[in-house]
């Protein structure tokens, strides 16, 4: 596969992703409230889910969760629409042919 990658770069063409919990205090603001840590993050209120999909040179697409709202396959599929949309206008100057459609 990698002598293969050697000739058609085909491993630049993968889109991965990732989410992560963010928590934050919204009083806290300047140096000192950073070094502040909290002690067991599933006890706050203040999260918010962030999802964000690249490939080998940069962020593609991000996504925050809506406050209020769980992550269900509906949602997940709406998002990666919203990924598809946005890696196509990213790589408009890739020739399509080369170009993985992930269509659902």
């Amino acid at each position: 596969m990698l002598q293969r990658n050697e000739t058609v770069p085909f491993m630049k063409r993968f889109i991965t992703g990732d989410e992560k919990w963010i928590n934050y205090n919204k009083n806290d603001h300047g140096e000192k409230a950073s070094k502040r840590t909290i002690g067991k993050a599933g006890l706050t209120h203040n999260k918010l889910m962030v999802f964000v999909w690249w490939d080998w040179k940069a962020i593609i697409h991000y996504e925050l969760l809506p406050s209020g709202k769980t992550i269900n396959s509906g949602l997940y599929c709406q998002q990666v629409m919203r990924l598809q949309e946005r890696s196509k206008e990213k790589k408009a100057g890739i020739d399509e042919q080369k170009w993985c459609d992930f269509s659902l």
